[in-house]
């Protein structure tokens, strides 16, 4: 029963020291610092759906 606790201990502190070397997982270009393009092509895409949403709902009535 005391390895179980002495091996959950060993793993989060491997854990911690992972986490401090690389870090939270990031990605390039997230919503918070998209480029202007990727914003124009996201408000493009978005207009597109709504549209296809609207004929789709036209299209069944």
């Amino acid at each position: 029963m005391f390895g179980f606790k002495q091996r959950a201990a060993k793993k989060d502190r491997m854990g911690n020291f992972f986490f401090r070397i690389f870090g939270p997982a990031t990605v390039e270009g997230a919503i918070q610092g998209w480029s202007p393009q990727a914003q124009n092509q996201y408000k493009q895409m978005r207009e597109n759906q709504k549209r296809a949403a609207a004929e789709r709902r036209a299209a069944s009535s």
